[in-house]
């Protein structure tokens, strides 16, 4: 690699990088909690003087079915029963809105063994919180003082940045409850995404920041991945020009801001793809060639331990292998004799001992929790199994495989509150166009083009993408656009090896790589509003982002 290329590669990990982590979420957020034991335990609060409170907010952890109920008073003699408090979320602000006209408020526990944060009451018109004068146990258990130690970060509306949205309220706290060896609220996937989740809140702390930081930098890695996978089969600029096009992606950039496991299991299956291609490249069984296939089998096992989908993968995986392996065999008889005798036997130890023994360790965190054991592991493998053959729920944005390269039905994932009068803020998961709908144009050229096809790498790109792609069209249960984000890379991929072919006869070409790659930039960057959360006026997003009437990006007039 040149160093103007290696220069070129890291500025744009980098600028992945920076460009994720902007506005990624706050780490200011309530670190202590009030943990009630007991129902009736009762906190009394005094504002000092009369108040009309319009809004009281409290940030919630784990919610354990808690229960709290809201009284108030003006003289502390007659009191006003007010709402309950139900935690709907987890590690998120929520509130109830007034007015409520005392002085004095008593926190009642109606269901105990949760996790109350930080309390704040807020003067009708006002999102400042209001000073406290005093807090008192009139029955309550140690801790009840944390309800108000850390006024000054008090929320008035929710937000991402300083709360969990969308999937997160189960990923996330499923990171933090591995830290703190509680029983497992999310099981349908295995645990290594979680477990990864969970380094950065043991790094960052609990908070917005800390539970998303993993997934921005494994997503600044899939730029480079991206690099080396394409440099198999074509020279450098084409395989930057893969690289950049796969870095402006809209997915790439959301599904690696959101505390989910996607981005992790992306990660480790294009990781294995690479080193089986390169260990098909390297064309012997030495120490070297068995070295790349224990690479690939150790991804592909990480990925397993991340999510059941990289076992899509790894059927496509086994076919290439196959195929690899019988076409040398016509070549050579003894190469088959040869392939029995050595490389079998590896193959079996590095693709299906070796991940089956990470996915094991992966359930460490769950053996670690008082009352588990390992049959509590294998009961856990027949509950997720059950879980999505048998799942009969519905979502308004779920979408069936056809409409994904189409981008038919994105997903939209996070909606803002309290945004100034003709402004939102929304988070939204699906493609960049320039490299959905011309990389799936791309792919269909390619199958019906012997001389495409024919050139080195695309059989085995087309294979990589379509096991990750046709295992969705047989599942039953609802499914969204970013089950597609696993094949997204190949496109990109298939992309520099397109404009590689094409430029080889027709070198002026080149023109329109530098089309599509400007095309994506531009693109990321109008949309860029409604994938990071910044807020946007909304007559811009319906004017100019909102091409299709299935393209919902705020409430109202979708």
């Amino acid at each position: 690699m040149t160093r103007k290329t290696l220069f070129f590669l890291f500025a744009l990990s980098l600028f992945s990088l920076f460009v994720s982590l902007y506005r990624l979420g706050s780490r200011d957020v309530p670190k202590t909690f009030w943990e009630p034991q007991r129902v009736g335990e009762t906190v009394l609060v005094d504002l000092g003087e009369t108040r009309n409170v319009g809004r009281i907010s409290c940030f919630f952890g784990l919610p354990r079915e808690s229960t709290y109920r809201i009284e108030y008073s003006e003289d502390g003699v007659t009191w006003r029963k007010g709402p309950e408090m139900k935690p709907d979320w987890v590690f998120r602000w929520e509130h109830v809105d007034g007015p409520f006209s005392g002085r004095y408020f008593r926190i009642v526990v109606e269901q105990p063994r949760g996790m109350l944060g930080e309390m704040a009451f807020f003067e009708a018109g006002s999102s400042r919180p209001l000073p406290i004068a005093s807090v008192t146990a009139l029955s309550a258990s140690e801790g009840y003082e944390r309800l108000f130690d850390e006024q000054a970060i008090a929320q008035y509306e929710r937000s991402y940045l300083t709360g969990t949205y969308f999937d997160e309220i189960y990923h996330a706290r499923t990171a933090f409850e591995h830290l703190h060896r509680l029983p497992p609220y999310e099981w349908t996937h295995p645990p290594l995404g979680k477990l990864i989740i969970a380094l950065g809140v043991a790094l960052f702390g609990m908070n917005p920041f800390g539970w998303r930081v993993m997934g921005v930098v494994f997503g600044a890695l899939l730029v480079p991945v991206v690099f080396f996978l394409a440099r198999l089969f074509v020279e450098e600029r084409y395989a930057l020009f893969a690289s950049a096009l796969f870095a402006f992606d809209f997915m790439r950039f959301v599904q690696a801001r959101i505390a989910t496991i996607d981005t992790y299991v992306v990660f480790f299956v294009l990781l294995a793809f690479l080193f089986l291609f390169r260990y098909f490249l390297h064309g012997a069984e030495d120490r070297e060639g068995l070295r790349l296939l224990f690479l690939s089998g150790l991804f592909f096992g990480l990925g397993a331990a991340t999510k059941w989908t990289a076992v899509y993968a790894g059927l496509g995986m086994a076919v290439l292998f196959v195929v690899h392996h019988g076409l040398r065999a016509r070549k050579n008889p003894l190469h088959g004799r040869h392939f029995l005798r050595r490389v079998f036997p590896f193959a079996m130890l590095f693709f299906l001992f070796i991940p089956a023994c990470l996915y094991f360790l992966s359930y460490i965190p769950y053996l670690l929790v008082p009352g588990h054991s390992l049959r509590d592991i294998f009961r856990y493998q027949l509950s997720m199994y059950r879980y999505h053959h048998d799942l009969k729920a519905t979502h308004p944005f779920a979408s069936p495989f056809w409409e994904w390269p189409v981008m038919a039905r994105p997903i939209w994932l996070y909606k803002g509150e309290g945004l100034p009068k003709g402004y939102i803020s929304s988070i939204v998961s699906f493609g960049n166009p320039a490299l959905w709908w011309i990389g799936g144009i791309t792919v269909l050229f390619a199958l019906v083009t012997p001389a495409f096809l024919k050139r080195r790498g695309v059989f085995w790109i087309l294979v990589a993408f379509f096991s990750q792609y046709v295992p969705w069209m047989l599942v039953p249960r609802i499914t969204f656009i970013y089950h597609y984000y696993g094949c997204v890379p190949f496109l990109a991929v298939l992309l520099g090896v397109f404009f590689a072919w094409l430029e080889e006869d027709n070198p002026r070409a080149r023109i329109w790589r530098w089309v599509l790659l400007g095309g994506a930039v531009v693109l990321f960057a109008l949309f860029y509003p409604i994938l990071s959360g910044l807020p946007v006026s909304r007559a811009y997003v319906a004017r100019f982002l909102r091409w299709f009437p299935s393209w919902t990006f705020f409430s109202g007039g979708e």
